[in-house]
């Protein structure tokens, strides 16, 4: 395994990705009726999708983000992930071991009791079909009824989680990347850390990490084209809380914090070169997602949501 450190570039600002001068304005605010902070989104098609966040928050849509109702979670605690698999079948995961599932488009949401140790956490979940899923935090835990069962396979403290099928998928936390082709029976190290990582295929995929200091902020950003054999490192001056590639060439950084907000950049050639997109306000974004090219949500503090229907530019 080996990370390759690129050169550092300075565009205004930013140092690492390289980036262009051009703004412009393509995502929405969309009223999320909240102020909590959202921390998870997922979306099954352009109309159909969750939401979750801080004080047990879930809100749902089927018109695109147009409107959006809240979910009734039976509980306060923040909610970090959520995956869908189709319109009816969803999991979402939060603080305390909280592991809720429902059949119904979230009309019920169902509580799931992995048997794990007082003080659990979860950060993330991937589901790839309605029975078979992961999610991680304070481990990482599989399982292949819908979450009726689920299964330890690895300690560790984890926050981002990504599977491509039901054999290949990565986890991501601060001190380490792994990787596993059997479906989690084995999982094997891969140099690099972050925070949000994202596959868009077997192949390709990506790493994030950001944080601010008192006086400066930092991010990185890792890529892959061969599964996380070898990793290519870029630093950054912004800090990177969330990644998200559609395709293996089409893909978008999301973060923010308080030296700086509004960190929205969007890549449509695997990463080679970045854009910077302007999206009309402050904010800081923990999660992003897309179904298309040009369809994609994100969300982030005191009840952010921004949608986009053209790549955001």
């Amino acid at each position: 395994m080996k990370v390759f450190l690129t050169g550092l570039f300075l565009f205004f600002g930013f140092v690492g990705l390289r980036t262009s001068t051009s703004f412009a304005a393509g995502w929405t605010s969309q009223h999320s009726g909240t102020t909590a902070n959202l921390y998870g989104v997922s979306f099954v098609d352009a109309d159909t999708g969750t939401v979750v966040g801080e004080q047990g928050t879930i809100l749902r849509t089927t018109d695109g983000g147009d409107t959006w109702t809240r979910q009734e979670s039976g509980t306060m605690v923040p909610l970090n992930g959520v995956s869908l698999v189709d319109a009816d079948t969803g999991t979402v995961v939060g603080d305390q071991g909280t592991i809720l599932h429902t059949t119904d488009g979230g009309n019920t949401w169902t509580r799931q009791d992995p048997d794990l140790p007082s003080g659990s956490q979860f950060k993330a979940v991937s589901f790839v079909d309605a029975d078979t899923g992961w999610a991680v935090g304070s481990a990482i835990l599989h399982t292949t009824d819908g979450g009726e069962t689920w299964i330890l396979q690895y300690a560790g403290d984890w926050t981002g989680v990504s599977f491509v099928d039901a054999k290949t998928g990565w986890v991501v936390g601060s001190a380490a990347i792994m990787g596993t082709t059997d479906g989690g029976e084995t999982w094997i190290r891969q140099q690099g850390g972050g925070r949000s990582i994202s596959f868009a295929d077997a192949k390709t995929g990506a790493a994030v990490s950001g944080r601010c200091g008192a006086e400066q902020c930092f991010g990185t950003l890792l890529r892959t084209t061969d599964g996380g054999d070898t990793w290519t490192r870029r630093d950054s001056g912004s800090p990177y809380l969330a990644v998200f590639f559609v395709d293996p060439k089409i893909g978008t950084i999301v973060g923010g914090g308080p030296l700086q907000s509004s960190i929205v950049y969007r890549t449509t050639d695997g990463g080679d070169t970045w854009r910077r997109q302007a999206i009309g306000i402050g904010s800081t974004f923990f999660a992003v997602t897309f179904v298309d090219a040009n369809t994609g949500t994100a969300v982030g503090i005191r009840g952010t949501i921004l949608h986009t229907t053209t790549g955001g530019d």
